[in-house]
Formats: structure tokens, sequence, C-alpha cells
């Protein structure tokens, strides 16, 4: 194909795409809108709403869950919905428009804070993600709570005695909608895998028929043992993990609002602020705790695979290196130092001349300097006898004084330590070193290796071009292997133009 027909193949590919994103996002703004017009009349049906604020605000999950989804760019389809269903007849147009810009400002809000800061595990695939989120979701239902009660107390709606209890009651309702749907969005976004459902089909059944049965139980019975239930959410969440713990809260949820919207259950009291708070936060907490624990046991599940992944990588680079080094030991400097013996003894043998004597030699001296300089080659990156005889502190220097790029030593351990911690940040120290003499281009290169109780921390810095990646470089990623091996930490960090940062927490143990 020549030039012109693959420009002209590829402005017709780009039409295309164009074609279909033009049809492509306003079909899914008018569903995102059509899901939080549909959740709203799903809570105005159940009767948990009023104009005031909801025990359950359903729309601000969806709405949410939707653009966390499909991208803060379908934020039109919230606004439509959102301004349809204002009850314009309980409240004033201003202030039912303040209310609509406040749930805006809610949802586009705490999703910008999930897509921007939110770890590519998700919601639910560690803690860190997780605290992210509620974090993400606090800020966010906080807008939309504060805007929408001073805008009611402006238009009239409401009195200032009870701004705060009509704040908390939007606040909690926001927030238990959106923090059972988020991640009950995020998780099951995908399908699952096949594995998820022949694994333990009968163990799965049972789980769910009793998810279900204790939900309609404690939330029918007038008596306090809503608490029966958390028994289950927890053995959801250990499990099956996200998808369960995400499931198991939504069914509870929906035993819960169902069952109160009818003044029936645990959380109907006389007062009915009372009833209204205990609702929410019994649904902020089954969340939270089933939530917290999948995330706990996803964390640990990704750590085994990481570790068992490293042993496999840590074995397999083994064996590569042992044979390496035979075939390296075969070729070169065996090769050598048998051409070596063969000039010696031809020399002593058959006695040539003098002149023929001396080439010889000259010849065999040659030889003995390209095998030790193969050897040498061959036991770089090793722990030198300088490692075992003075520590990781003269091991150091030691690499210092060989750098051809000067080598700052800001900190050195002033006692030695177990063999393998020092072992493994002479490693860290060496290879760090190397990749900064070689490819950073650096000026100045930082070393710093501080022992604190139970750990050495050592850290290798420079000023160079940066761009280092593990996934490109086989001995970056080998020394991630070998530190988490003996449990510690690897951390590389190299934006273009930035310098690299190599750091390492190492377990260790000082011995004198």
């Amino acid at each position: 194909m020549s030039v012109p027909d693959a420009v002209a193949g590829r402005v017709r590919h780009a039409q295309r795409d164009y074609g279909r994103e033009w049809l492509r996002y306003p079909l899914l703004v008018v569903l995102v809108a059509a899901a939080y017009y549909a959740a709203a009349q799903l809570v105005f049906a159940l009767e948990v709403a009023g104009p005031v604020a909801a025990v359950v605000w359903l729309p601000a999950g969806v709405g949410m869950a939707a653009l966390y989804l499909g991208g803060v760019r379908l934020w039109p389809g919230v606004l439509i919905a959102d301004l349809v269903v204002n009850d314009y007849g309980a409240l004033p147009v201003g202030t039912a428009l303040a209310q609509t810009a406040g749930n805006l400002v809610e949802i586009v809000g705490a999703v910008w804070l999930l897509r921007r800061f939110l770890p590519a595990s998700g919601p639910l695939g560690s803690v860190r993600g997780f605290t992210t989120t509620v974090a993400a979701l606090v800020a966010g239902v906080a807008a939309s709570a504060t805007i929408g009660t001073l805008a009611q107390l402006a238009g009239g709606v409401i009195d200032a005695g009870d701004l705060g209890t009509v704040w908390r009651t939007w606040w909690l309702g926001d927030f238990t909608a959106a923090l059972v749907l988020v991640p009950f969005a995020a998780v099951w976004r995908h399908p699952p895998p096949r594995a998820w459902w022949s694994e333990r089909p009968l163990e799965g059944a049972l789980l769910l028929a009793a998810v279900v049965a204790l939900c309609a139980l404690v939330t029918h019975s007038h008596q306090p043992v809503a608490y029966l239930v958390f028994p289950a959410l927890v053995l959801a969440a250990l499990r099956f993990g996200a998808r369960g713990a995400t499931l198991a809260v939504a069914i509870a949820t929906g035993f819960t609002v169902s069952n109160t919207s009818r003044y029936d259950g645990p959380f109907v009291f006389s007062s009915v602020t009372d009833g209204v708070v205990n609702t929410q936060l019994f649904i902020a907490v089954a969340a939270l705790t089933s939530f917290l624990l999948a995330a706990v046991v996803a964390e640990r599940e990704a750590i085994g695979e990481a570790l068992r992944a490293s042993r496999a990588r840590l074995v397999e680079a083994s064996d590569t290196e042992r044979r390496k080094l035979v075939r390296d030991l075969h070729d070169g400097a065996q090769q050598r130092l048998s051409a070596l013996a063969v000039h010696l003894r031809l020399a002593a043998e058959d006695a040539p001349p003098p002149q023929q004597t001396a080439a010889l030699i000259v010849r065999a001296g040659d030889e003995l300097t390209l095998a030790i300089e193969e050897l040498r080659e061959l036991a770089h990156g090793l722990p030198p006898a300088l490692l075992a005889k003075l520590g990781l502190a003269g091991a150091i220097r030691s690499i210092a004084a060989r750098a051809s790029t000067p080598v700052t030593l800001v900190a050195l351990p002033a006692v030695r330590l177990d063999d393998t911690a020092e072992a493994t940040a002479y490693y860290v120290i060496a290879e760090a070193v190397t990749n900064a003499q070689r490819y950073s281009h650096a000026s100045t290169i930082w070393v710093s290796a501080v022992v604190s109780p139970h750990l050495v921390e050592v850290l290798v810095a420079d000023d160079g071009v940066g761009g280092a990646n593990e996934v490109m470089s086989s001995g970056l990623q080998g020394l991630r292997d070998r530190v988490e091996a003996i449990g510690g930490s690897f951390e590389l960090e190299s934006p273009r133009g930035r310098g690299t940062r190599v750091a390492a927490a190492i377990p260790a143990m000082a011995v004198r």
C-alpha cells in the first residue's frame, strides 16, 4: 500500500471513530439521566425521601457510579435528571436550583477525586484504595449537604435550629448510597471469571441464602437483633472477596430501606429523627466493615501472588545465571587458561631459541591478562571480600571509589549487620550506582544507608535524565525480587528529566 493510501485509510478510520463517538456520547448521557431519574423515583416510591432530605438518596450513588465508570464528561446526564426530579411545588425555584448545583458539585467532585487519586486496584483492591474512596465520598457529600441545607435555610424551607439535623441527614443519606453503590459498580463492571462461580458453588448458594434470611429476619423484627447479620457479611467478604461483600451489603441495604419505609423493623422509633439516623448508621457501618475486610483480603492475596511470582523469578534467574556462569567460564577464562598451559608446556618441552621462548611467554602473559579480566567481569556484582571483612560501610566506600561519576556518601552504617541484610543492601547500592553511571548521565550520585531498629534503609539518588523502568530493566526487577523475598520493600521513582531515586527498606539485625 502506498503512503497516500495509508494516510487516506487512517483518515477514514478516524472519521468512523468520530461518527461512532458522536452517537455514543449523547446515548450515554441519556442513559445516565435515565438511571438517575429511575433511582429518584424508586426513593420517592419507597417514601424514604422528601423535599428536605432523604434517608438514603440513591441517585447520588447512581450518579457517582455512572461517572466513575464512564467519565466525568457525562455530567450533563446528572444535571438534566436532577433538574427534572426536583419538587418545585415544595421548594422555591432558587432553592431547588441551588440543590441541583450542590448535587452536581458533589458527584463531579467525588468522581474527580476518585479518578485522580484512586490506585489502579480500585475501591476495594487495597486498604489504601478503600480509604481513598471513603475520603473522596466524604468530601463530595459534604459539599452537597452544605450547599443544600444553606439553600433551604435561605429559601425559608427550614429554620436555623434545624440546620444541623438536616445537614446530618442529608450527608448520611448521600454518603450511604454512594458507599454502597460506587464499590458495587466498580467491582461488578466486569463479569467475574468462570472460576469464581465454579470453585465453591454450594458454599456460595448457602451463604447467599443465609444473607437473605438473616437480613429479612433482622430488618423485620422490632427486637435489637440487627447485629446478627454481621457474621454473614463478614463471611461473604472473607470467602468471596469484594464481589461477595458488595453483593451482601446491597442485599442488606435493600431489606433495611424497604422494611423501614413501611415502618417495620428495629429502626422504627417514635422519633422520626432517631429512626432515620439509626437506619443510616446501620447501613454505613455494615458497608464500612464488610468493604474494609474485603480490601484487606484483596491486599493480602495480591501480596501473596506477588511473592509467589517473585520467588519463581528468583529461581528462574538463579538457574539462568548459573548456566551463564558455566558457559562463560567454559568459553572464556577456561579456554584462555588452557591455551596458557599449552604455551607454557611448549616453551618448556621444545626448548626453542630464546627469541621464540620470549614470544611464547609474552603470548602466555597476554592470555593470562585476558583471563584475569574475564574473571573480573564474571565477578562483577558479587559481594566482595571487603563486605565480609569491613562490613557494609567499607563495601559502599569501595563502590564510591571505583565509580566514574562522583558519589556523595550521605550516611553509612556504624554497626555490622547480619550477612543477608548486608549482602542485599550491597546488591541494591551496587546495581543502582552502576545504572546511574551507565544510563542517567548524572553529575552526582547520592548514597545513604541508615540503620534503624530492625531495618537498614538504603537510598541511591541521582540528578540524571530519569525514565528508569522496572519493566524494561531486569536488574531493577531482580533487586525488587531480592528485597521483597526477605520481607523488605523496594521503591523506584524516576520521572523523566528529574533524576532517579531507588529506595529499599531491608530487614536487618545488628550483630555488634
